[in-house]
């Protein structure tokens, strides 16, 4: 006789297997319950003395059943035919004194699923761990398809009911749509979408947003902001419309679930909205003269939060001609095209109306004037590139954008509409079809007055420290929690309020303060590194920093009496800099990086020699400028200028930075162009944290 499984530890009885054992003899049901609990399986089984104790049990929740045939010629067929009566997929297997082949070849057709004699123990075992195994996998398949079957249905009845927009998407292609989707995209038959391409029912210039953040949300590393793209009706009409992503299953396989949530109408802001409407033109839907201008005035009254604030005035060129071409009453559809253009190239904090006429303004938060200027330029090339279909006439049709800067320490709107107008005057005197800045933001007089107002002012702030941390996070587009910060630097006025770097850095530039500031700015982040888990902090520095050969030994005097690692730190220094001072640059680089500490280069991708910086300095980081984020989204020569420098940094082992990203769209396009990490207000605004009494130099 061969020997028994060798003996393991029984499973819980809670997890016991449920057994039939149809035998005569207690002692053949008592020597089954051995060897299974001898081989790890815990059973729990129930005797039947013949087949029509069994008829009478076996459509119970049995796992499988025994059946000793040598003690009746009938007994095993009689329990079969009662299994198949009571439609059980129960497995059923004769245990005899001996194995004979032909025997097992007569049960197994009458429908056992195996023959095993209780004289070999081991394959007893075997078989019954076979069974049990495939027993159990069966009716978890079974259980499966029917929560699927169930889900299925709740799925069908969820987005028949639901007023969003659904769809599911996966690679690409549609799976399914419901109503309200079907209805939104002018599809009358609803299976007219499934399997097609997502991308034929969005605008080209949608397709770079949508396909990136597609690409994330498969792999879980969408945030799920909202996308504002545009759709495509069955007619080709536009829709603007906001799409949530996220992850889900169709029929068992991974997708991703688009929908188009309608707008909310919120009770406490009716009266709001109302009144909106009244002062909204007929034919573009912007406010009007009138209301534009109380909502400059109150946005302008508003404290800046940062960067700087422009008044952009956007006038058609030589319309004239549109009016001669089309007549006075249809060149207002071509006024409606240009509103459509303006409203989807806005960010939200945007306060935008038309101004009269053929005239609109708008009111700009961006990081720089390089910022305003490379969005105005991106509007000019949206515009001109439209071709506006009026009765049987084509026309096209440039814009000149007058751009004027907000004095922050004394805000004016009257004064800032008036550079704006000067500003757009002088560009159409020009030819038009160009941006073009004010040019009285500051003469030589005001910037000497200006001097003397801040200089004093500097020099005090730094005496009683009055200068605070504003860090910034930088957000990894791969999902990771990194804890990286970009840290930027206010100043506290006499009364304690902040006063943003535009408002004192140029000052400090041209008087030789910038230097101090810096000192103070990188000795504040190594205290502020020694009281918080801050992985790595971007501190960035001025060219009067980078030529001074004194600072890396000060920098590491601070390191170590704070106790804070090099590689805690990383030094930023703008490309333009790094342009005109490259030994220096490089030098100090190679430097920082030998001691441990982390190097990037800012800005980059604007100046007149990029690629020389990137092959003569050594960096960690390359920081992709701001000015590029403008209007990148819809912009496919923008895109691909910052997928190139993606691949030449990604060639050298350098990790990107995308500057100054403000919506969901720009995050989707660089996912997609492979950036690695994000900041700006898209991730979250700069906090400011209090750096009292830093190392000082």
């Amino acid at each position: 006789m061969a020997e028994p499984p060798e003996t393991r530890s029984p499973r819980h009885e809670s997890g016991a297997v449920r057994v039939l054992i149809v035998t005569g003899r207690q002692d053949r049901a008592e020597t089954i319950n051995s060897i299974l609990r001898n081989g790890g399986i815990a059973l729990h089984y129930r005797r039947a003395d013949d087949a029509d104790q069994a008829a009478d049990v076996i459509g119970l929740d049995y796992e499988f059943a025994v059946v000793f045939a040598d003690e009746n010629p009938d007994v095993l067929s009689a329990v079969l035919r009662a299994r198949d009566q009571s439609n059980r997929t129960l497995p059923v297997i004769s245990c005899r004194e001996d194995i004979d082949p032909d025997q097992l070849n007569a049960d197994m057709i009458a429908g056992a699923t195996d023959l095993v004699a209780l004289s070999q123990r081991q394959r007893l075992f075997r078989v019954f761990e076979r069974e049990l195994r495939a027993a159990r996998l069966d009716r978890a398949l079974r259980e499966a398809i029917g929560t699927a079957a169930s889900y299925r249905e709740q799925l069908k009845t969820f987005m028949a009911g639901s007023a969003d927009a659904i769809a599911h998407v996966q690679e690409g292609v549609v799976l399914d749509t419901n109503p309200a989707w079907n209805q939104l995209f002018g599809r009358a038959d609803v299976t007219a979408l499934l399997g097609t391409p997502v991308m034929d029912l969005f605008a080209t210039e949608s397709h770079a947003s949508i396909k990136g953040a597609l690409v994330a949300c498969v792999q879980g590393r969408w945030p799920g902001d909202v996308l504002r793209c545009t759709g495509l009706d069955s007619s080709g009409n536009e829709l603007s419309v906001e799409l949530n992503l996220e992850q889900a299953q169709f029929e068992g396989e991974p997708c991703v679930r688009i929908s188009i949530v309608p707008t909310a109408r919120d009770d406490s802001r009716l009266l709001q909205e109302l009144r909106e409407a009244v002062n909204r033109d007929p034919s573009t839907g912007f406010f009007t003269r009138k209301y534009l201008l109380e909502q400059l005035g109150d946005a302008i009254a508003e404290p800046l939060k940062g960067g700087l604030r422009g008044l952009a005035i956007i006038r058609p060129d030589a319309f004239g001609h549109v009016v001669e071409s089309v007549g006075s009453i249809a060149s207002e559809q071509v006024i409606e095209g240009i509103a459509g253009i303006l409203k989807d190239h806005v960010q939200p904090s945007d306060v935008y109306g038309r101004f009269g006429g053929t005239l609109f303004a708008v009111l700009l938060s961006r990081g720089n004037t390089r910022d305003m200027q490379a969005w105005a330029e991106s509007l000019c090339r949206k515009i001109s590139a439209r071709l506006f279909e009026i009765s049987d006439k084509s026309v096209s049709v440039s814009c000149t954008v007058g751009l004027s800067i907000v004095d922050e320490s004394a805000p004016s709107l009257d004064t800032v509409i008036s550079q704006a107008m000067d500003a757009c005057k002088e560009g159409r005197s020009r030819s038009g079809d160009l941006v073009c800045m004010s040019s009285v933001d500051k003469a030589t007089t005001e910037i000497e007055e200006n001097d003397r107002l801040w200089v004093p002012r500097i020099k005090q702030a730094l005496v009683d420290q009055r200068f605070r941390l504003a860090p910034q996070p930088i957000a990894s587009l791969a999902g990771s929690t990194d804890g990286l910060y970009d840290v930027l630097v206010r100043m506290l006025d006499e009364q304690g309020e902040d006063i943003l770097p535009g408002q004192f850095m140029p000052a400090a530039e041209r008087n030789q303060l910038i230097k101090n500031i810096d000192r103070w700015v990188l000795g504040a982040t190594v205290a502020w590194c020694a009281e918080k888990p801050v992985n790595r902090a971007f501190v960035r520095l001025s060219q009067p920093s980078v030529t001074d050969e004194t600072l890396v030994r000060w920098l590491l005097e601070q390191i170590e009496t704070a106790g804070v690692g090099p590689e805690r730190l990383v030094l930023q220094v703008p490309e333009v800099v790094a342009d005109r001072h490259l030994k220096a640059t490089r030098d100090m680089a190679e430097e920082l990086r030998s001691l441990g500490f982390g190097f990037a280069i800012e800005h980059f991708g604007v100046g007149g020699r990029p690629m020389q910086v990137l092959s003569h300095v050594p960096m960690e980081f390359l920081k992709i400028d701001g000015s590029l984020m403008q209007g990148m989204s819809r912009e496919p020569h923008l895109q691909s200028k910052v997928g190139d420098l993606v691949s030449d940094a990604r060639e050298k082992g350098i990790a990107t930075i995308a500057e100054r990203v403000e919506d969901a769209n720009t995050m989707a396009v660089l996912w997609q162009l492979g950036v690695e990490y994000i900041q700006g207000y898209q991730v979250q605004e700069p906090e400011v944290v209090l750096a009292e009494d830093p190392p000082s130099g």
